[in-house]
């Protein structure tokens, strides 16, 4: 079997290149000299017998190759799919992966609720990526027009309780902006706010834009004017659109206006 092992080490690596060893791989001793393009349609049955007794690599790489029409073989979306949900099993970065193949419309017709679907069943099984998707998703209104800030806090929130920073900044801006008055929380969006910035550093403009947000959700517009203040003198200058979102928010504050847009 050695050699056989070797072909099937060349033929995972050429789809995945060296982070392929991330799903089990030993590619130390593959061979750079085999080209799989030659060799996998004589090797297709093996390869799919491999498949069919349970190997997630094989499943994965036939799943991407009959997706993108790959390594010889002729697109067949519905061939991908079958072996992509087969090495989706109790894989939740497959299903992640799945997902963005769906939102992205990578060999796949671009389907949002379909990659919900599938970021809603990684994100169960505990991928922060998939949280993350799935808490812009709801924040964006994609697919319905209109943002739903309890499935964006909710999943925001998980990703943020996973470690996810970033998504503790858009809990932030959501709490300061949300048009739901049961969910708007100015309090505690400045103090997540204030927990961010003495983290992470005080360099980041995004985060004095997040920060005045909370204290205008607060009803705090004098503080709100200095950190959006702050927030500008931060900024890039080669951000023109944001320079002008900001500057409208700080025109809003020094009117005693607050935000009521939750989209990120």
């Amino acid at each position: 079997m050695p050699a056989v092992m070797t072909l099937k080490n060349v033929v995972i690596g050429a789809m995945f290149g060296l982070a392929a060893t991330g799903y089990g791989i030993n590619m130390a001793h593959a061979s750079v000299t085999t080209s799989p393009e030659n060799h996998l349609l004589s090797t297709l049955k093996y390869v799919e017998l491999e498949a069919e007794q349970g190997d997630k690599n094989m499943q994965l790489f036939l799943g991407r190759a009959y997706l993108e029409g790959t390594n010889g073989l002729r697109a067949d979306p519905l061939k991908g799919m079958y072996w992509l949900k087969k090495a989706a099993t109790d894989m939740p970065e497959v299903k992640t992966m799945i997902g963005d193949l769906f939102k992205n419309g990578r060999g796949l017709p671009r389907d949002n609720k379909q990659a919900v679907d599938w970021y809603t069943q990684a994100a169960a099984e505990g991928s922060v990526p998939a949280m993350i998707e799935l808490g812009h998703f709801y924040a964006s209104g994609a697919g319905t027009g209109k943002t739903d800030c309890a499935n964006a806090i909710k999943w925001f929130k998980d990703a943020a309780n996973a470690g996810s920073v970033d998504s503790k900044r858009n809990l932030v801006w959501l709490y300061a902006t949300c048009s739901d008055e049961e969910l708007r929380d100015g309090e505690r969006a400045l103090k997540m706010a204030k927990q961010i910035i003495h983290r992470v550093g005080a360099n980041d403009a995004g985060d004095f834009d997040n920060l005045a947000a909370a204290y205008a959700a607060c009803g705090e517009f004098t503080d709100a004017v200095k950190a959006q203040e702050m927030a500008l003198s931060k900024l890039p200058k080669e951000e023109n659109q944001r320079f002008n979102k900001f500057s409208q928010r700080l025109n809003l504050y020094k009117n005693n206006k607050t935000i009521y847009s939750a989209s990120l």
